[in-house]
């Protein structure tokens, strides 16, 4: 019997393995054909606003029942009280580009897919207004961007956040957290997790991190 059970242990540590090669070695592109493309991640688009930041184009009236061109986050978190995060751009169904907002005050810094596609998406934009030219800035596809990213405070979080936050490589929940000021002194602000098992735990928010808004990866 034991002679049976060191092969099988062997090839359940290997799936394991393979399972977190996968992930930690996840690239752009496979963040982008896996992105979630439901509703609560949609971002709506205003499309003067977009040929401004995207195009440096200005005075497009800011036309938002188009469906063309479309955003979903890839990940997300309030600043203030405005959402950012990381972006996937569909045109006509199709990614075309990515973005990244880290603030509320940051510039939205956005990267195309191919120059076909910057050119398509310009068009479409152009049909608003008069022809202007500039270059893009082409995304690397291949660059390794892991599969987690960081929301530094509790006030920034979504509920998705809170019911699927990870911990030490396990996923937790956010039952209740601490700000930085108590007892009128500064500390880590803090937060009250709990694990699959229901167990609970005080950690500093900046512990935490978050999976990518995908589907169909396990």
């Amino acid at each position: 019997m034991a002679a049976f059970a060191k092969p099988l242990l062997a090839d359940v540590l290997s799936r394991i393995i393979f399972k977190l090669i996968k992930y930690i070695k996840m690239k752009i592109k496979d963040l982008i054909q896996n992105i979630n493309k439901s509703k609560q991640f949609e971002d709506k688009i205003y499309i003067g606003d977009f040929a401004e930041k995207a195009f440096d184009l200005q005075y497009i009236q800011n036309w938002d029942d188009q469906t063309r061109l479309v955003a979903y986050y890839l990940g997300n978190w309030y600043c203030t009280d405005s959402c950012v995060g990381y972006k996937v751009y569909f045109f006509d169904e199709k990614p075309v580009a990515v973005s990244s907002q880290l603030g509320r005050k940051c510039t939205e810094e956005i990267e195309w897919i191919s120059k076909e596609d910057y050119k398509k998406v310009k068009d479409y934009i152009m049909s608003f207004a008069e022809e202007f030219e500039d270059a893009p800035t082409i995304a690397d596809l291949e660059q390794d961007f892991g599969v987690n990213y960081k929301v530094e405070f509790y006030c920034q979080m979504y509920e998705h956040h809170k019911n699927n936050a990870i911990y030490n490589n396990e996923t937790v929940k956010i039952v209740n957290h601490k700000d930085s000021f108590n007892d009128g002194k500064y500390h880590p602000e803090t937060v009250q997790i709990q694990y699959n098992s229901g167990k609970k735990e005080w950690i500093e928010t900046k512990l935490l991190s978050f999976p990518f808004n995908l589907q169909g990866v396990s």
